[in-house]
């Protein structure tokens, strides 16, 4: 939509950023939404005065187009930095996340939302200080939405949750915004993979697929908490600065008072159902990760009488489940068969998760049967990139049309 040109302010004799406006074969309406949204992205930052974010001086209009005059700052993105670096320490990631987040909460305590916090949106200037730009898709209490029907805003690789399943961004999806920037400067990439495909990205956005951070040290605490999918559960910009410049202060990894408790549950968990989403319209259904181990919905449901199948012997139970994982990632469609119709999701969703490892390895810890059904606990390692991380699974096995077969799973400590 635009260029930024460096610029001399001749009255004030200052360097300037100057944005122009382009609008290639935009149409009447097209054009008019996109200079609304210059114009609402100069009024937002000019309201907003904090030294982490980039001042918007004037506007001017020519031919009918608006040119931002915005400060200059002699600087690099985060985004091009990581690209020279690949990632970096949690303390600078640390140093440089705590001034975006005093800037977001300057600019929350104005009414205003970024929604699209990203690495190319982060200025790192050549005397270390550190601004947030962009606020051309940014809304103010009161504005008027220029938002298209069925059109997300933001970046889906940084997207939140609640966004990409199309609801509106507030200042909690901005603070997911700038953890998952956090968690790309310290993993590398961003929470949700590397992909070309935008639609693929959106999707695992809107199912919440974030793999916890493994390089980001004493921030994991407060990168978990940040990359919430319960957005009440994520700390405010004011509060994500405050530990972001103390990352060592134990309160970073405990949620805020009167918060809910966010369950403990991972992507990582086997046999996972995912998030339908209809990109088109912007509708999502979700689905649990796990069925509960008692098969309960956590509704009512009637009363009825059955005689429980006897629980399946041990042995051949453990065995099945060490088959099943054997299978994966190469065979997911066998591993997929392994499941109960009733534990199922769709298989697309199962084989796009399973797709992203490049090998996983099960050992039996325990079985046992407890009068009714027979568990199995075991220990999964998934690899992925070179790296591996573990856990610990209890697995619910029984017959299902003529065969053995995975009737629930749970994540244990």
């Amino acid at each position: 939509m635009g260029v930024v040109w460096r610029a001399r302010d001749e009255l004030l004799d200052r360097e300037v950023a100057v944005k122009q406006l382009r609008l290639p074969d935009l149409g009447p309406d097209e054009g008019r939404v996109a200079r609304a949204r210059a114009m609402r992205e100069a009024r937002n930052a000019a309201r907003l005065h904090h030294p982490g974010a980039i001042a918007v001086f004037d506007v001017v209009v020519e031919d009918d187009r608006p040119w931002l005059v915005m400060e200059y700052l002699p600087a690099r993105s985060l985004a091009g930095l990581l690209a020279e670096r690949g990632r970096l320490e949690p303390a600078e990631a640390a140093g440089i996340g705590a001034q975006v987040a005093a800037a977001l909460a300057a600019a929350h305590a104005a009414g205003i939302v970024h929604r699209d916090v990203k690495p190319s949106n982060v200025l790192i200037g050549h005397d270390g200080t550190v601004k947030l730009t962009d606020f051309g898709i940014s809304r103010a209490a009161g504005d008027g939405t220029l938002t298209d029907s069925g059109m997300i805003t933001g970046t889906p690789a940084y997207l939140a949750p609640e966004v990409a399943r199309g609801e509106q961004p507030d200042t909690a999806s901005d603070v997911f915004s700038l953890g998952a920037t956090l968690y790309a400067a310290t993993e590398g990439r961003s929470p949700y993979g590397t992909s070309d495909n935008s639609f693929g990205l959106l999707y695992r956005a809107a199912a919440g697929r974030v793999e916890p951070p493994a390089r980001a040290g004493e921030l994991t605490g407060l990168l978990t908490r940040m990359l919430a999918t319960d957005r009440d559960a994520r700390p405010t910009a004011d509060q994500a600065a405050a530990l972001l410049a103390d990352p060592a202060d134990p309160r970073a990894e405990a949620p805020p008072a009167g918060s809910p408790a966010r369950p403990r549950r991972r992507w990582l968990a086997p046999l996972v159902a995912a998030v339908v989403a209809v990109l088109g319209a912007g509708a999502v259904a979700a689905a649990s990760l796990l069925l509960p181990l008692d098969g309960s919905s956590g509704g009512q449901a009637s009363t009825v009488t059955t005689s429980p199948p006897p629980p399946v012997p041990t042995a051949e139970a453990g065995e099945l489940v060490l088959r099943h994982y054997d299978l994966l990632p190469e065979d997911p469609r066998a591993a997929y068969d392994n499941l109960t119709a009733s534990y199922r999701q769709s298989f697309e969703d199962y084989a796009a998760f399973w797709g992203q490892y490049d090998d996983v390895r099960a050992s039996l810890a325990e079985t046992w049967q407890d009068g009714t059904h027979t568990w199995v606990q075991v220990v999964v390692t998934f690899v992925r990139g070179g790296v591996e991380s573990s856990g610990r699974y209890l697995l619910r096995v029984e017959p299902d049309q003529g065969r053995l077969r995975i009737a629930a799973a749970e994540e244990r400590p």
